[in-house]
């Protein structure tokens, strides 16, 4: 009963989303957006929204872990962890009765490409919030006792994940996949990395990483431009792109992905089986993304998927079987997740590479690519409901060179793939894989 109650919820989720591409064709994000350069490079979003009683805030990097120096991997993540732990005139206590005296949310994050400081903030406490915000951007001392505890927080988040055998085979399969590239890793690190990092370090890369020449910072709420725009200038044209750090970011390296299928083992005391299939796929704003997009909404997103009908409905042969494309801004990787028995893991991974098949063969139909360029678009206005989504999402494009138009763009970015598109992609990309199988 709770399956035919999804089923339905999901197929009256589809029609509204029909609905609402025929009502908003018009609709757009970046229509009364202002961009702002300052003379140090740093460049300034806003957009007023007062539909919405909430002021988001997103400074947004380019530098994330993939930059993390040669054994201090983990660095980026556990200086982020650390902005929060104090500054000059706050203890990390006195922060957060502070900001929630005000009502306000106060956040750092930490991933492969970019890493941000966001907060939200009402109306009324955004003068107070913001100066809050600015001390910690400014004055952050990296206290010693606080950045140790959470060293020892990150290295046993890092140890538990090896425990699950969910997160093992995620870590084996990256591992495998990328080879010597730094994608190999999570955003946490390694354990070696965390251990070897010093606070020095950590305050050395914080310069590093807020230079204002490859930042973005967004504001999306219920503000008035002539009213915000002042005090940013004020809190952020001080600062110069003057690093002179002894840390130093790793030298990229090219990434090539090897013709030949490759296969990896690990054995756990676990009764089920877990299985991962990975192909290179095309990274962010590849013309290929698009396709690669639409290939896995029809190939393992959710219950109505191929991978779910044809795997687990109708041959029984997993118990969960998906898709995810692990869209990166470099190198990425489409991979497919199955849970199975040990005895069936042959069957089901042939019927994999049957139904990878099936797309450069017989590409899409009109009917198919209609239905997931509806989804995405209707799931993209969903997700992005929120002032700090926007805010988020207009940094982003910013940031990684597209534009923040391009926050308009992507709502047509699936209209226009072809069944031919899909063809090229599968022969293109589906050729050689990397497995990695959990199995007692």
């Amino acid at each position: 009963m709770k399956m035919k109650s999804r089923f339905i919820l999901v197929s009256l989720l589809t029609l509204v989303l029909a609905l609402g591409s025929a009502v908003s064709a018009n609709f757009s994000y970046t229509a009364n957006v202002e961009k702002v350069v300052l003379q140090n490079g740093l460049t300034i979003l806003l957009k007023e929204n007062p539909a919405f009683d909430i002021i988001a805030v997103s400074l947004l990097t380019g530098v994330g872990s993939v930059h993390d120096p040669v054994g201090l991997e983990g660095l980026t993540y556990l200086t982020q962890r650390n902005l929060l732990s104090g500054t000059e005139k706050r203890s990390a206590q006195e922060l957060v009765i502070e900001l929630e005296s005000l009502g306000t949310q106060l956040q750092t994050a930490a991933s492969y490409d970019y890493s941000g400081v966001m907060m939200q903030s009402t109306p009324g406490s955004f003068g107070a919030s913001f100066a809050i915000f600015m001390d910690l951007l400014n004055h952050s001392v990296f206290p010693e006792q606080e950045f140790e505890r959470e060293r020892y927080l990150s290295l046993a988040t890092l140890a538990s994940l090896t425990d699950d055998p969910m997160n093992a085979i995620v870590l084996g399969y990256l591992e495998l996949f990328y080879g010597e590239h730094p994608y190999k890793l999570s955003p946490y690190g390694s354990a070696l990395g965390l251990s070897s990092i010093t606070t020095q370090e950590a305050r050395d890369w914080y310069q590093y990483m807020f230079q204002p020449e490859q930042m973005v910072l967004s504001v999306v709420g219920n503000f008035a431009t002539e009213e915000i725009l002042p005090l940013l200038e004020e809190g952020f044209s001080p600062w110069q792109n003057d690093y002179a750090g002894a840390v130093i970011p790793r030298e990229q390296v090219d990434f090539i992905y090897p013709p030949e299928n490759r296969e990896a083992v690990i054995n756990m005391p676990t009764e089920a089986a877990f299985l991962i299939m990975g192909y290179p796929a095309p990274a962010s704003f590849d013309p290929d993304s698009a396709a690669m997009a639409v290939i896995n909404g029809i190939l393992g997103e959710g219950m109505a998927s191929r991978l779910f009908t044809e795997i687990r409905d109708k041959r029984g042969l997993a118990y969960t079987a998906m898709s995810q494309y692990d869209e990166r801004l470099g190198p990425s990787n489409l991979l497919i997740f199955l849970a199975t028995h040990p005895a069936q893991v042959e069957q089901a991974r042939a019927q994999v590479l049957l139904e990878l098949q099936r797309f450069a063969e017989e590409g899409l139909s009109e009917a198919e690519l209609h239905q997931i360029a509806t989804e995405k678009r209707g799931m993209y206005l969903i997700q992005n409901e929120t002032n700090l989504n926007q805010a988020l999402m207009l940094a982003m494009t910013e940031l990684t060179g597209r534009g923040y138009q391009w926050v308009d763009d992507y709502m047509g970015f699936f209209a226009d793939v072809t069944s031919e598109d899909i063809k090229e992609a599968a022969e293109r990309y589906f050729q050689y894989y990397t497995e990695v199988l959990i199995t007692p």
